[in-house]
Protein backbone atom coordinates (compact mmCIF):
# COMPACT_ATOMS: atom_id res chain seq x y z
CA UNK A 1 0.00 0.00 0.00
CA UNK A 2 1.44 3.41 -0.85
CA UNK A 3 0.93 5.54 2.22
CA UNK A 4 2.65 7.98 4.52
CA UNK A 5 1.17 6.34 7.63
CA UNK A 6 -0.36 2.95 8.30
CA UNK A 7 -4.10 2.69 7.74
CA UNK A 8 -4.62 0.69 10.93
CA UNK A 9 -2.43 2.76 13.26
CA UNK A 10 -5.39 4.41 15.07
CA UNK A 11 -7.13 1.10 15.70
CA UNK A 12 -4.25 -0.95 17.10
CA UNK A 13 -2.68 1.72 19.32
CA UNK A 14 -2.04 0.93 23.03
CA UNK A 15 -5.12 1.13 25.27
CA UNK A 16 -7.58 -0.16 22.68
CA UNK A 17 -10.04 -2.53 24.39
CA UNK A 18 -11.32 -5.77 22.90
CA UNK A 19 -13.61 -6.44 21.29
CA UNK A 20 -13.06 -3.06 19.64
CA UNK A 21 -16.00 -1.85 17.56
CA UNK A 22 -15.28 0.09 14.34
CA UNK A 23 -18.42 1.86 13.12
CA UNK A 24 -18.29 2.76 9.42
CA UNK A 25 -20.69 5.58 8.52
CA UNK A 26 -21.52 7.69 5.49
CA UNK A 27 -24.07 8.75 2.92
CA UNK A 28 -25.73 5.97 0.94
CA UNK A 29 -23.77 4.83 -2.13
CA UNK A 30 -20.34 6.23 -1.16
CA UNK A 31 -18.72 2.80 -0.69
CA UNK A 32 -19.16 2.02 3.02
CA UNK A 33 -19.31 -1.73 2.37
CA UNK A 34 -16.07 -1.69 0.34
CA UNK A 35 -14.27 0.30 3.07
CA UNK A 36 -15.69 -1.97 5.79
CA UNK A 37 -14.43 -5.08 3.98
CA UNK A 38 -11.01 -3.49 3.42
CA UNK A 39 -10.57 -2.54 7.09
CA UNK A 40 -11.71 -5.97 8.29
CA UNK A 41 -9.44 -7.69 5.76
CA UNK A 42 -6.36 -5.68 6.80
CA UNK A 43 -6.95 -6.31 10.49
CA UNK A 44 -7.35 -10.05 9.87
CA UNK A 45 -4.07 -10.08 7.90
CA UNK A 46 -2.36 -8.67 11.01
CA UNK A 47 -3.45 -11.78 12.90
CA UNK A 48 -6.48 -10.30 14.68
CA UNK A 49 -9.73 -12.22 14.80
CA UNK A 50 -12.26 -9.98 13.05
CA UNK A 51 -16.01 -10.01 12.52
CA UNK A 52 -17.49 -7.93 9.71
CA UNK A 53 -21.12 -7.25 10.59
CA UNK A 54 -23.40 -5.50 8.10
CA UNK A 55 -26.54 -3.67 9.24
CA UNK A 56 -27.01 -2.14 5.79
CA UNK A 57 -30.54 -2.94 4.50
CA UNK A 58 -29.12 -3.13 0.95
CA UNK A 59 -27.39 -6.40 2.00
CA UNK A 60 -24.45 -6.01 -0.41
CA UNK A 61 -22.33 -8.15 1.89
CA UNK A 62 -24.28 -11.28 0.92
CA UNK A 63 -23.12 -10.90 -2.68
CA UNK A 64 -19.63 -9.50 -2.04
CA UNK A 65 -18.58 -12.27 0.34
CA UNK A 66 -20.87 -15.02 -0.96
CA UNK A 67 -22.59 -15.50 2.37
CA UNK A 68 -25.20 -18.29 2.33
CA UNK A 69 -28.03 -16.19 3.82
CA UNK A 70 -28.69 -13.50 6.44
CA UNK A 71 -27.76 -14.18 10.08
CA UNK A 72 -25.38 -17.00 9.12
CA UNK A 73 -21.83 -16.22 10.21
CA UNK A 74 -19.15 -17.49 7.83
CA UNK A 75 -15.34 -17.46 7.84
CA UNK A 76 -14.54 -15.85 4.49
CA UNK A 77 -10.74 -15.68 4.94
CA UNK A 78 -8.28 -16.67 7.68
CA UNK A 79 -9.32 -14.83 10.90
CA UNK A 80 -12.06 -12.97 9.00
CA UNK A 81 -15.71 -13.76 9.70
CA UNK A 82 -18.76 -12.04 8.21
CA UNK A 83 -22.48 -11.85 8.88
CA UNK A 84 -25.33 -9.95 7.26
CA UNK A 85 -28.04 -8.95 9.72
CA UNK A 86 -31.66 -8.90 8.68
CA UNK A 87 -33.74 -6.28 10.43
CA UNK A 88 -37.12 -7.98 9.95
CA UNK A 89 -36.18 -11.08 11.92
CA UNK A 90 -34.75 -9.07 14.79
CA UNK A 91 -37.73 -6.71 14.69
CA UNK A 92 -40.14 -9.61 15.08
CA UNK A 93 -38.22 -10.98 18.06
CA UNK A 94 -37.85 -7.58 19.73
CA UNK A 95 -41.50 -6.61 19.24
CA UNK A 96 -42.61 -9.91 20.80
CA UNK A 97 -40.38 -9.25 23.82
CA UNK A 98 -41.88 -5.78 24.22
CA UNK A 99 -45.41 -7.17 23.88
CA UNK A 100 -44.83 -9.60 26.76
CA UNK A 101 -43.30 -6.83 28.87
CA UNK A 102 -46.09 -4.32 28.14
CA UNK A 103 -48.83 -6.83 28.90
CA UNK A 104 -47.17 -7.66 32.20
CA UNK A 105 -46.83 -4.00 33.15
CA UNK A 106 -50.17 -2.85 31.69
CA UNK A 107 -52.73 -5.69 32.17
CA UNK A 108 -55.41 -3.71 30.31
CA UNK A 109 -53.55 -4.43 27.06
CA UNK A 110 -54.72 -8.04 27.24
CA UNK A 111 -58.01 -6.74 25.78
CA UNK A 112 -56.17 -6.13 22.51
CA UNK A 113 -55.16 -8.92 20.15
CA UNK A 114 -51.51 -9.90 19.92
CA UNK A 115 -51.43 -8.70 16.30
CA UNK A 116 -52.72 -5.25 17.32
CA UNK A 117 -50.08 -4.85 20.03
CA UNK A 118 -47.29 -6.11 17.77
CA UNK A 119 -48.32 -3.75 14.97
CA UNK A 120 -48.43 -0.78 17.36
CA UNK A 121 -44.91 -1.61 18.56
CA UNK A 122 -43.51 -2.18 15.06
CA UNK A 123 -45.02 1.10 13.80
CA UNK A 124 -43.68 3.15 16.72
CA UNK A 125 -41.23 5.95 15.77
CA UNK A 126 -37.64 4.91 16.37
CA UNK A 127 -38.38 1.17 16.48
CA UNK A 128 -36.05 0.41 13.55
CA UNK A 129 -33.23 2.29 15.26
CA UNK A 130 -33.97 0.34 18.46
CA UNK A 131 -33.51 -2.90 16.52
CA UNK A 132 -30.11 -1.74 15.23
CA UNK A 133 -29.16 -0.67 18.76
CA UNK A 134 -30.04 -4.12 20.11
CA UNK A 135 -27.77 -5.72 17.50
CA UNK A 136 -24.96 -3.27 18.33
CA UNK A 137 -25.37 -4.04 22.02
CA UNK A 138 -24.97 -7.77 21.31
CA UNK A 139 -21.81 -7.10 19.28
CA UNK A 140 -20.18 -5.35 22.25
CA UNK A 141 -20.59 -8.62 24.17
CA UNK A 142 -18.68 -10.72 21.61
CA UNK A 143 -15.66 -11.85 23.63
CA UNK A 144 -14.51 -14.21 20.87
CA UNK A 145 -13.42 -11.37 18.54
CA UNK A 146 -10.61 -8.80 18.66
CA UNK A 147 -12.29 -6.34 16.29
CA UNK A 148 -15.82 -5.97 14.94
CA UNK A 149 -16.28 -3.76 11.87
CA UNK A 150 -19.89 -2.57 11.54
CA UNK A 151 -21.15 -1.58 8.09
CA UNK A 152 -24.05 0.73 8.92
CA UNK A 153 -27.20 2.00 7.16
CA UNK A 154 -27.03 5.53 5.65
CA UNK A 155 -25.85 8.33 7.95
CA UNK A 156 -29.18 9.54 9.34
CA UNK A 157 -30.20 6.16 10.73
CA UNK A 158 -26.67 5.29 11.90
CA UNK A 159 -26.34 8.57 13.84
CA UNK A 160 -29.70 8.06 15.52
CA UNK A 161 -28.64 4.57 16.55
CA UNK A 162 -25.39 5.67 18.24
CA UNK A 163 -27.16 8.60 19.93
CA UNK A 164 -30.11 6.48 21.09
CA UNK A 165 -28.60 5.28 24.41
CA UNK A 166 -28.34 8.90 25.56
CA UNK A 167 -31.98 9.57 24.59
CA UNK A 168 -33.10 6.39 26.35
CA UNK A 169 -31.15 7.34 29.47
CA UNK A 170 -32.98 10.66 29.69
CA UNK A 171 -36.45 9.12 29.40
CA UNK A 172 -35.74 6.08 31.58
CA UNK A 173 -34.38 8.37 34.33
CA UNK A 174 -37.56 10.49 34.20
CA UNK A 175 -39.77 7.37 34.25
CA UNK A 176 -37.75 5.93 37.15
CA UNK A 177 -38.18 9.15 39.16
CA UNK A 178 -41.93 9.13 38.46
CA UNK A 179 -42.26 5.47 39.43
CA UNK A 180 -40.24 6.00 42.61
CA UNK A 181 -42.68 8.73 43.65
CA UNK A 182 -45.64 6.46 42.91
CA UNK A 183 -44.14 3.61 44.94
CA UNK A 184 -43.24 5.90 47.87
CA UNK A 185 -46.76 7.40 47.94
CA UNK A 186 -48.31 3.94 47.78
CA UNK A 187 -46.07 2.82 50.63
CA UNK A 188 -46.88 5.92 52.73
CA UNK A 189 -50.65 5.42 52.25
CA UNK A 190 -50.43 1.74 53.15
CA UNK A 191 -48.33 2.60 56.23
CA UNK A 192 -50.84 5.24 57.33
CA UNK A 193 -53.65 2.68 57.01
CA UNK A 194 -51.69 0.22 59.09
CA UNK A 195 -51.15 -2.20 56.18
CA UNK A 196 -47.87 -3.90 55.47
CA UNK A 197 -46.85 -2.97 51.92
CA UNK A 198 -44.19 -4.79 49.94
CA UNK A 199 -41.63 -2.25 48.64
CA UNK A 200 -40.56 -4.51 45.78
CA UNK A 201 -41.93 -3.17 42.48
CA UNK A 202 -41.38 -5.09 39.19
CA UNK A 203 -41.76 -1.95 37.07
CA UNK A 204 -39.11 -0.14 39.08
CA UNK A 205 -36.82 -3.17 38.87
CA UNK A 206 -37.16 -3.14 35.10
CA UNK A 207 -36.41 0.58 34.91
CA UNK A 208 -33.29 0.15 37.07
CA UNK A 209 -32.15 -2.67 34.78
CA UNK A 210 -32.74 -0.59 31.63
CA UNK A 211 -30.95 2.42 33.09
CA UNK A 212 -27.84 0.37 33.91
CA UNK A 213 -27.86 -1.26 30.46
CA UNK A 214 -28.12 2.06 28.60
CA UNK A 215 -25.45 3.66 30.81
CA UNK A 216 -23.03 0.85 29.95
CA UNK A 217 -23.88 1.04 26.25
CA UNK A 218 -23.55 4.84 26.10
CA UNK A 219 -20.19 4.59 27.84
CA UNK A 220 -19.00 1.97 25.32
CA UNK A 221 -20.21 3.91 22.27
CA UNK A 222 -18.52 7.17 23.18
CA UNK A 223 -15.18 5.91 24.55
CA UNK A 224 -12.39 5.88 21.89
CA UNK A 225 -10.76 2.93 23.65
CA UNK A 226 -13.86 0.84 22.94
CA UNK A 227 -15.32 2.35 19.76
CA UNK A 228 -13.82 3.93 16.65
CA UNK A 229 -15.74 5.89 14.03
CA UNK A 230 -14.84 5.86 10.34
CA UNK A 231 -16.56 8.22 7.89
CA UNK A 232 -16.74 7.47 4.16
CA UNK A 233 -17.47 10.09 1.49
CA UNK A 234 -16.82 10.77 -2.17
CA UNK A 235 -15.09 14.01 -3.32
CA UNK A 236 -18.38 15.81 -3.93
CA UNK A 237 -19.97 18.69 -1.99
CA UNK A 238 -22.93 16.85 -0.43
CA UNK A 239 -21.08 13.73 0.89
CA UNK A 240 -18.22 15.89 2.22
CA UNK A 241 -20.69 18.29 3.89
CA UNK A 242 -22.47 15.30 5.45
CA UNK A 243 -19.12 13.96 6.69
CA UNK A 244 -18.49 17.29 8.41
CA UNK A 245 -21.88 17.16 10.12
CA UNK A 246 -21.18 13.62 11.36
CA UNK A 247 -17.80 14.62 12.79
CA UNK A 248 -19.47 17.50 14.67
CA UNK A 249 -22.18 15.21 16.09
CA UNK A 250 -19.64 12.62 17.21
CA UNK A 251 -17.61 15.38 18.89
CA UNK A 252 -20.77 16.39 20.77
CA UNK A 253 -20.93 12.81 22.07
CA UNK A 254 -17.46 13.25 23.57
CA UNK A 255 -15.92 10.85 21.05
CA UNK A 256 -13.98 11.38 17.82
CA UNK A 257 -13.64 10.14 14.26
CA UNK A 258 -10.37 8.28 13.73
CA UNK A 259 -10.45 7.92 9.95
CA UNK A 260 -12.05 9.82 7.07
CA UNK A 261 -12.07 7.96 3.75
CA UNK A 262 -12.59 9.81 0.47
CA UNK A 263 -13.55 7.16 -2.06
CA UNK A 264 -13.51 7.21 -5.88
CA UNK A 265 -10.93 9.95 -6.33
CA UNK A 266 -10.59 10.55 -10.09
CA UNK A 267 -7.32 12.60 -9.98
CA UNK A 268 -6.02 13.00 -13.58
CA UNK A 269 -9.28 11.65 -14.99
CA UNK A 270 -11.14 14.47 -13.24
CA UNK A 271 -9.24 16.99 -15.40
CA UNK A 272 -10.48 15.26 -18.55
CA UNK A 273 -14.04 15.39 -17.23
CA UNK A 274 -13.67 18.99 -16.13
CA UNK A 275 -14.37 18.17 -12.47
CA UNK A 276 -10.82 18.48 -11.12
CA UNK A 277 -11.55 21.85 -9.48
CA UNK A 278 -14.48 20.45 -7.50
CA UNK A 279 -12.52 17.34 -6.53
CA UNK A 280 -9.47 19.29 -5.29
CA UNK A 281 -11.71 21.63 -3.31
CA UNK A 282 -13.54 18.75 -1.63
CA UNK A 283 -10.32 16.89 -0.77
CA UNK A 284 -8.98 20.11 0.78
CA UNK A 285 -12.22 20.34 2.76
CA UNK A 286 -11.78 16.72 3.87
CA UNK A 287 -8.35 17.63 5.28
CA UNK A 288 -9.96 20.45 7.27
CA UNK A 289 -12.57 18.03 8.59
CA UNK A 290 -9.81 15.71 9.82
CA UNK A 291 -8.35 18.64 11.76
CA UNK A 292 -11.66 19.15 13.61
CA UNK A 293 -10.80 16.24 15.90
CA UNK A 294 -8.08 15.99 18.54
CA UNK A 295 -5.84 14.26 17.71
CA UNK A 296 -6.56 14.78 14.00
CA UNK A 297 -8.22 11.94 12.09
CA UNK A 298 -6.29 10.12 9.41
CA UNK A 299 -7.30 10.78 5.80
CA UNK A 300 -7.43 7.92 3.30
CA UNK A 301 -7.89 8.56 -0.42
CA UNK A 302 -9.05 5.67 -2.59
CA UNK A 303 -8.55 6.14 -6.31
CA UNK A 304 -11.38 5.43 -8.71
CA UNK A 305 -11.01 1.98 -10.27
CA UNK A 306 -12.45 0.94 -13.62
CA UNK A 307 -14.21 -2.10 -12.18
CA UNK A 308 -16.05 -1.42 -8.90
CA UNK A 309 -15.02 -3.95 -6.21
CA UNK A 310 -17.66 -6.66 -5.88
CA UNK A 311 -15.71 -9.51 -4.23
CA UNK A 312 -13.26 -9.95 -1.38
CA UNK A 313 -10.49 -10.51 -3.95
CA UNK A 314 -11.26 -7.14 -5.58
CA UNK A 315 -11.10 -5.32 -2.26
CA UNK A 316 -7.87 -7.13 -1.33
CA UNK A 317 -6.26 -5.80 -4.53
CA UNK A 318 -6.93 -2.15 -3.71
CA UNK A 319 -3.47 -1.65 -2.17
CA UNK A 320 -2.14 0.54 -5.00
CA UNK A 321 -5.33 2.59 -5.03
CA UNK A 322 -5.11 3.70 -1.38
CA UNK A 323 -3.10 6.59 0.00
CA UNK A 324 -3.21 7.32 3.74
CA UNK A 325 -1.95 10.53 5.32
CA UNK A 326 -2.06 12.56 8.49
CA UNK A 327 -3.17 16.08 7.47
CA UNK A 328 -1.10 19.01 8.71
CA UNK A 329 -3.32 21.01 11.01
Amino acid sequence: MKSKVALLSSFVEPGVERPHIIVVMGKGGVGKTTVSIRLAYELSRKGFKVLLASLDPAKHLLEYLELPKPLVEKEVAPNLFAVQYEVDRYARKLSEEYMVLLRRLIPALTALSADDVLKAIRDSPGFEEEVFLRILSELYERRDMDFIVVDTPPTGIALRVVMLPRVHLFWVARLRELRERIVSIRYAIANALGRREEIHDPVLDKLYEMEERYKALWDSVRRPERTSFVIVATPEPLPIYEAKMVVERIKEMGSRVKLLVVNRVMAEKAAILGTDGIEKTQIAEAKKICCMTRPPALLALISHVEKPPSRLEDVAELDKAITVMKPEC
